[in-house]
Order: structure tokens, then sequence, then C-alpha cells
């Protein structure tokens, strides 16, 4: 039952992953893995003693994502595409149904003068990444990836992807936005399915990305040991700033609640149940 859940959770994470607007690093933190994750991808190389149990957490999440990305990032873009009010209040309502876990994540979360600093931080860092994300944002995406400066070019993008997805409130997919690499990206991942394979994008952003995953993992867990409470309050702000960003923009918000309230409570419940099955992972 484990293995299915964590394969489930990991299903988010990838669909999440892989649309502009919605953080994978968030939803990681709302199903109730970013604790362990930061901890098994942190310390994957340097503690051999735990390898086993790391494997066996991080296996079955990989899987998740992979297939998550592969099988559902048509659809979701599709859906985004023809249904972008429902769809966005489906990622609203996924983000609602997990808040109880972030506050449950760690065991003395009592307000304090440096932890609403904290909040407020992550809160101001995740509105203002939402508030850029609704600018027409098109970027070049007609970059050569074949020659070797458009590989590292690649690479580098993927490094800070990848920093992005560890970081709650941050999305992967907005860097590739920005640097006019998101188009030819998916279609990489489209060409997973669909050959001629395009290896050179996908080995550059892959290696970029993992490098970023694995930075990041170290310095996050870094911070978590030392400050706990603050940086969870740090993650709470960001959490909660990722509604604007997936807020739409059309102005008649009651016809949006009309449209996107069915949506938002079937996102809400699904989370809500795959923490409640999973149990919350609050530290000891």
């Amino acid at each position: 039952m484990k293995f299915v859940v964590l394969i489930l959770k990991g299903m988010v994470v990838g669909i999440a992953n892989v649309i502009p607007g919605v953080s994978a690093g968030t939803f990681m933190v709302l199903v109730g893995i970013y604790n362990q994750l930061i901890e098994a991808v942190g310390n994957f190389l340097s503690d051999r003693e735990g390898l086993k149990s790391r494997l066996l957490f991080l296996f079955p999440l990989g899987v998740g994502v992979v297939v998550g990305t592969l099988a559902f990032a048509k659809l979701a873009t599709f859906v985004l595409d023809r249904y972008p009010v429902p769809a966005q209040f489906f990622f609203i309502g996924l983000i609602a149904g997990g808040v109880p876990s972030v506050i449950n994540m760690y065991h003395d979360m009592k307000v304090s003068l440096g932890r609403a600093i904290a909040f407020l931080v992550g809160l101001g860092l995740a509105i203002l990444v939402g508030l850029a994300g609704r600018g027409q944002v098109t970027g070049d995406s007609a970059i050569e990836a074949s020659s070797l400066q458009g590989l590292i070019y690649f690479g580098v993008v993927g490094f800070f992807a990848g920093g992005a997805v560890m970081t709650p409130g941050m999305s992967g997919s907005y860097i590739f936005l920005l640097a006019g690499t998101y188009e030819p990206i998916m279609q990489a991942l489209d060409s997973l399915t669909q050959p001629p394979v395009h290896w050179g994008v996908i080995v550059s952003v892959a290696v970029g990305a993992g490098l970023g995953v694995l930075l990041f993992s170290k310095l996050i867990g870094l911070i978590l040991k030392r400050r706990p409470a603050v940086t969870f309050y740090a993650i709470l702000g960001l959490v909660c700033g990722s509604f604007v960003g997936l807020w739409p923009v059309e102005p008649d918000v009651s016809g949006l609640l009309v449209l996107g309230m069915p949506t938002l409570i079937v996102g809400f419940v699904f989370v809500y149940l795959l923490g409640r099955i999973s149990g919350r992972g609050r530290p000891a």
C-alpha cells in the first residue's frame, strides 16, 4: 500500500512540474513527502547506512514522477488550454487541501515575530513570482539545442529549474518559460513516446536539473536542521502565496466560482485524503 501511495504522490508531483505556475515543491509539501525527500536526496551520497531505506522511498516516488510527467503532461496542458478556469481551481483545491499538512510538519509552530516575518517573506516571494507569471512571457524558443552552446544553455536552465522544483512556491516550468526553453523541452518529452527522441535536450536538462536538485536539497536540509520552525513558516508563506499565480485573470469572480467550485472541491478532497492515508509525516 505504501508503495502505491508513493507512486500516486510522485504522479501528482510529475504533473505539477510541467505546468507553468504550479509548484512541484509546493505539492511535495502538500502530499507529505517534502521533509523525507529533502533528507533522502540531500544525504543520498554522504550517508551509506540509510541508502537502502532511501532507495525504497525514492524509487516508487521516481516512478510516479516519470509516469505523471510522460502520461499526463500533454493531457494536463490540453485541459489548461481548453478548460483553464476549472483546471486552475482544481490546482487551487489541491493546495488548499494540503495546507493543514504544512502546519503539522513541525511540532512547535507557535507564532513569534521571527516566524511571522519568515511567513511574510515567503508569502511575498510567491506572490511576486505568481504576478510575474501572469505577464506575457513567451521567450525565444528557437534555441539551437544541437550545438555545444545550446546544450550548455539547456543544462544551466535545467539546474535552476531543478532548484526551483525543490523550493515550495517556485515553479520549474516558469524557469523554462522565462528562459525560452519550455516549448523545446516539452517537445523533447513528447519525443520519448513519439521517436525520434531528442536526446541532446533531454540529457542536458536532466543532468542540470539533477545537480540543481542535489544542491538545493542539501542547502534546504541544512537550513531545516538549524532553524526548522522559521523554515516551515517560510514554506507556509510560499504555499499560501501560490494561490496568486493560479487565480484566473478574468474579472467575473462569481462566474469563476460557479465554474471552478466543483473542481476545487475535488482537488481539496483528493490531497486531503491522500494526506490522511499516508499520515502527515510530523517529525519526531
